[in-house]
């Protein structure tokens, strides 16, 4: 299936939203997709991710306005080919979707 995918960008303290065309199987996550950006279309994305499996919150993002874990959430169950990934918003922004887990 063919996706648009908006990501919530901030680099050198200024914030932009970029957007990406993706062809994406609908079991994949998010997390899948954000990699497959990274590997195959722009190698300048950043965010964390450790265990792939719901447990670490290290890929804590908002997918669509909502708090969610990337590797979590399945393309299938947005049901929408149009999707928004912005970092989590009560936490400091290091750098696109990556944020200091340590502040407030």
């Amino acid at each position: 299936m063919r996706i648009r995918v908006a990501i919530r960008r901030r680099k050198d303290g200024v914030s932009y939203d970029q957007v990406y065309h993706v062809d994406a199987d609908p079991r994949a996550t998010m997390l899948d997709v954000l990699i497959n950006i990274r590997e195959d279309l722009d190698g300048s994305l950043s965010f964390r991710y450790a265990c792939r499996m719901g447990v670490c919150g290290a890929c804590a993002v908002k997918i669509n306005g909502k708090p969610a874990l990337a590797c979590t959430v399945k393309l299938m169950d947005l049901g929408t080919t149009n999707i928004y990934i912005e970092p989590i918003s009560d936490k400091n922004i290091i750098k696109d979707l990556i944020v200091d887990f340590e502040s407030r």
